[in-house]
């Protein structure tokens, strides 16, 4: 088995409002953890997910950190977190879109 390396992946997931339990609304983020492959990313996700009540629709791009990687920000700032804490799955903003 691999080591495990950080991670970072953006997924798709849908989730409800307070005062509209039965409307699911479509929305996708960012995330970085400590993953050895990528059914681990996922599965990570989908942890961090359900304790929330959301739920995975999928995952794109999941792939360990690159060493010479230029990020935004916010994702420099999610990279530090997660390389501090072995225990980390950090999500960045959520971004909404209609549903057609």
């Amino acid at each position: 088995m691999r080591q495990p390396e950080v991670w970072i992946g953006t997924i798709e997931i849908s989730w409800t409002k307070e005062e509209t339990p039965n409307v699911f609304q479509p929305a996708f983020t960012v995330v970085t953890t400590w993953a050895a492959d990528a059914e681990e990313f996922r599965e990570k996700c989908i942890l961090m997910l359900e304790s929330y009540g959301w739920k995975l629709l999928g995952v794109e791009r999941a792939s360990p950190v690159p060493e010479n990687g230029a990020f935004s920000e916010e994702l420099e700032d999610m990279l530090q977190r997660t390389r501090g804490n072995p225990n980390a799955i950090i999500y960045g903003t959520f971004y909404s879109y209609p549903v057609m």
